[in-house]
């Protein structure tokens, strides 16, 4: 699954030091924080039903 343009925009927002994880909405906060470790690591974690990102990685593209 590919990410909206508003979790881009505040993966961005992050990248550049503009802001903190704790600013972005609750709502959207895990999958920011998904595509920040996809970034970081290479390796995109799945995404659980309640929203929290699950161990591992999958081929997701």
């Amino acid at each position: 699954m590919k990410p909206s343009i508003m979790t881009m925009n505040y993966v961005t927002l992050i990248q550049d030091e503009k802001m903190t994880i704790a600013e972005v909405p609750e709502t959207l906060r895990p999958e920011v924080e998904r595509w920040l470790n996809y970034f970081s690591t290479g390796q995109l974690p799945t995404i659980e039903t309640n929203g929290n990102a699950a161990g591992g990685a999958t081929n997701e593209n």
